[in-house]
């Protein structure tokens, strides 16, 4: 879209999802440990409603100069190249807010210095220190949101703290 010229025709479609019930999955004692530690995944486009999400102030993080939140939080965000990465601008602002970013790419140039491959792939080798403290925000495809499901419930992520948006 970025690169169409003036005239090119273009279809949209209504918002979809329902955003991430936030406060009803993470906030509270409604399982035995509170939610310390904060999983986002995005794929794609996916990109968009995380972003959302991150910036909303809802997720109550501890950043990086010494704010009040007491939770901590890692982006694992998927595309096949460095040119399908949105939002790198803001990249170094989510870290002061308290966001690790950690791009993942499927289709990376032979000079590429970060993560490869898939951010499914990207959370089984960094695993997950402490399941009973966290939850997840996935947004992307179904494979991958599946995929990280499945990994987040068997390392014993309360299914009730893994919220997608479609």
């Amino acid at each position: 879209m970025t690169d169409a010229v003036e005239g090119t025709s273009l279809q949209i479609s209504q918002v979809l999802g329902a955003g991430f019930p936030v406060e009803e999955g993470l906030e509270g004692f409604k399982y035995d440990f509170p939610t310390q530690n904060i999983l986002l995944f995005a794929a794609g486009s996916g990109i968009a409603p995380i972003k959302s999400a991150m910036e909303s102030g809802q997720l109550n993080l501890s950043n990086k100069d010494g704010g009040l939140g007491g939770r901590t939080a890692r982006l694992y965000y998927g595309v096949q190249t460095p040119d399908d990465l949105c939002y790198t601008d803001k990249f170094a602002e989510w870290e002061t807010m308290g966001f690790e970013v950690v791009p993942v790419l499927s289709q990376p140039p032979d000079d590429w210095q970060g993560r490869t491959g898939y951010v499914q792939n990207a959370l089984e080798e960094d695993g997950l220190p402490i399941p009973r403290n966290s939850g997840a925000l996935l947004c992307g495809m179904k494979g991958m949101t599946e995929s990280v499901k499945d990994l987040l419930t068997q390392a014993g992520v309360f299914e009730g703290r893994i919220l997608t948006n479609f």
